[in-house]
């Protein structure tokens, strides 16, 4: 009666780990654009060891992923029976958050509200800004008008040139023009939290911004 009892407890214990088991994964801090069956924008995860992230197409169950943060958690990996043609034949549930940390934030990463332009702080439209330095290009909306100019980044100083904006008719031009010549006397950055600082040759602050989330 033991033996079979021990007999069919091996059975299952058997059965539950070739269904099932668990893993730790590595979360990155912003998910990005993939295609599975559509175009979306997936996780990027890797396991423990592991150099290279690679795109993650499931659901987590139970895990409430939140940008800019990089996660280590354990899940559970249970196969699907008979899933479905367009699906995976994996399923992930969350067993605990081991690790939670916010990512530091580039100067590229995302775009940037502006909120102070010299002494000015309060703006019918606030300017924006997004920079891509994989090609040297900051770009935004000065308030009314679309603009676009060279970058160029070397530690924390900054070289703007070919400054140019589409010329609409602008309301408010005042804001427009006071961004405009702000951004060309930027010579530096400072990255502190959430909010950027561009500066003049004299360390004088000509805009600060709060970071907006990753587009």
């Amino acid at each position: 009666m033991i033996s079979k009892f021990l007999a069919i407890i091996s059975m299952v214990v058997l059965f539950l780990s070739c269904s099932s088991n668990n893993k730790t994964l590595l979360i990155a801090n912003a998910k990005v654009h993939c295609t599975g069956v559509t175009s979306q924008k997936c996780l990027q995860i890797k396991e423990l060891g592991e150099t290279d992230w690679t795109y993650f197409y499931n659901d987590i169950e139970g895990f409430d992923y939140v940008e800019g943060f990089y996660y280590k958690i354990k899940v559970t990996v249970t196969e699907v029976e008979n899933p479905p043609e367009d699906g995976s034949s994996l399923k992930y549930k969350l067993i605990k958050i081991l690790e939670k940390s916010k990512a530091p934030l580039n100067l590229d990463q995302g775009s940037w509200l502006v909120t102070r332009v010299k002494d000015r702080e309060n703006f019918g439209r606030n300017p924006f800004i997004k920079i891509d330095l994989s090609q040297n290009e900051i770009s935004g909306n000065t308030s009314c008008n679309r603009f676009s100019a060279k970058i160029v980044v070397t530690d924390n100083k900054v070289d703007i040139s070919e400054l140019s904006s589409t010329e609409m008719i602008c309301r408010d031009i005042e804001v427009e023009t006071a961004f405009l010549d702000a951004l060309a006397n930027v010579t530096s950055y400072t990255l502190k939290d959430d909010k950027l600082q561009l500066l003049n040759d004299n360390k004088e602050l000509l805009i600060e911004c709060n970071y907006l989330k990753s587009e």
